[in-house]
C-alpha cells in the first residue's frame, strides 16, 4: 500500500479531534493506493470529526446505512461525527483514494451550504490536485498553511458541488457547454447550424431545442451576437476597416455583417468605427 498524508498535530488519534471553538479545522488529509493486499477499516463508533473520501480510481466498498455499497471511481463518501466508518478495499480493484478529516463549529452549515453529501462527481484531475495541495501544506507547515488548507478545502467543497450538479444533468447539456467554449475561442470559423449540431453529436432540430433551453437564445443568434461583439471591439479600439473586422470575426458577406451589426447595436459598423476614431 502507498500511503501519503499530512497532519495538523504530531499526535495521531484513531477517534480524531473535535474543535468547537474554530469555524473549521482540517485535522489531516491523505492518499492511499492499494497494490498487493486487501484492506479493511472498522470504526463502529465512528470518529469525533468528519471524514470525506474521494475514490479517484478503482472501487471502494463502504457500509452506508445497513449494507455495503461498492463505490466506483468518481464517488464521494461523507461520514459525520459518530457515524460508523466501516469500509474495505480489494487490491484487485486497484483503488486510489483521497481522504480528509475535519472539524469545527460551522462544519454542518458549510456542508449544507455546498450541498455536500455522499454522491457521484466523476473522475476529476482538479479535485485530485486540490487534495494533493492540502497534503503538501500539512506536511511542510509553512507560514499561514492552516489558512491555505482551509481555503483549499472550501474550494474542494465548491468543486464537488459543481461536479455533482453536472453529473446529474442530461448529457446534451454538457455537450452544449463544450460548444459554447469552442464558439468563444473559434468564433471566426465557418460555423453553421449543422456544424454546431454535429459538434454536439445531435440532430439539427434537437440541437436547436436543447441549445435554446440551455442559453435562452437560438444558436445562430448566439453566434452572431458573439461575433459582432468581437467586431465592435476591433472597430472601436483597433480602427480596422469594416470589411476586415467582418472577415476576422467569421462573416464572409460584409452586407450581412452590417445588417446583423445594426440589429444588435442600433448603428452601422462604419459609424461605430468613426466613433472609435473620434474618441481617440
Amino acid at each position: 500500500m502507498i500511503h501519503v498524508s499530512g497532519h495538523l498535530r504530531e499526535m495521531r488519534r484513531e477517534d480524531g479531534y473535535a474543535d468547537f471553538e474554530s469555524p473549521i479545522v482540517i485535522n489531516c488529509c491523505g492518499f492511499e493506493k492499494f497494490l498487493t493486499r486487501d484492506y479493511t477499516k472498522q470504526r463502529p463508533g465512528g470518529r469525533v470529526d468528519y471524514q470525506l473520501l474521494y475514490v479517484y480510481k478503482g472501487v471502494g466498498n463502504y457500509k452506508i446505512g445497513h449494507s455495503f455499497t461498492p463505490c466506483s471511481s468518481g464517488s464521494v463518501i461523507l461520514y459525520h461525527p459518530g457515524e460508523p466508518q466501516i469500509y474495505s478495499y480489494f487490491f484487485r480493484d486497484k483503488p486510489e483514494v483521497y481522504w480528509i478529516h475535519f472539524t469545527g463549529s460551522q462544519c454542518r452549515e458549510i456542508l449544507s451550504g455546498y450541498g455536500t453529501d455522499t454522491c457521484y462527481i466523476g473522475e476529476s484531475l482538479q479535485v485530485k490536485q486540490i487534495f494533493e495541495e492540502m497534503i503538501k501544506e500539512l506536511q511542510l507547515k509553512k507560514d499561514y498553511y492552516q489558512s491555505v488548507v482551509e481555503h483549499d478545502f472550501l474550494k474542494l467543497l465548491a468543486l464537488i458541488g459543481r461536479l455533482k450538479t453536472q453529473s446529474q444533468q442530461v448529457k446534451p447539456y454538457s455537450a452544449i457547454d463544450d460548444l459554447i467554449l469552442a464558439l468563444n475561442q473559434q468564433y471566426m470559423k465557418e460555423w453553421s447550424l449543422d456544424a454546431m449540431a454535429k459538434f454536439c453529436c445531435l440532430s439539427s432540430d434537437y440541437f436547436s431545442h436543447v441549445f435554446k433551453q440551455a442559453t435562452g437564445t437560438p444558436p445562430i443568434r448566439y453566434l452572431n451576437q458573439l461575433r459582432v461583439e468581437k467586431a465592435r471591439e476591433l472597430l472601436l479600439f483597433e480602427g480596422l476597416s469594416v470589411s476586415t473586422a467582418a472577415f476576422l470575426t467569421g462573416f464572409r458577406d460584409p452586407l450581412y455583417f452590417s445588417r446583423v451589426f445594426k440589429r444588435f447595436f442600433g448603428v452601422s459598423p462604419e459609424k461605430c468605427r468613426k466613433m472609435g476614431i473620434q474618441g481617440e
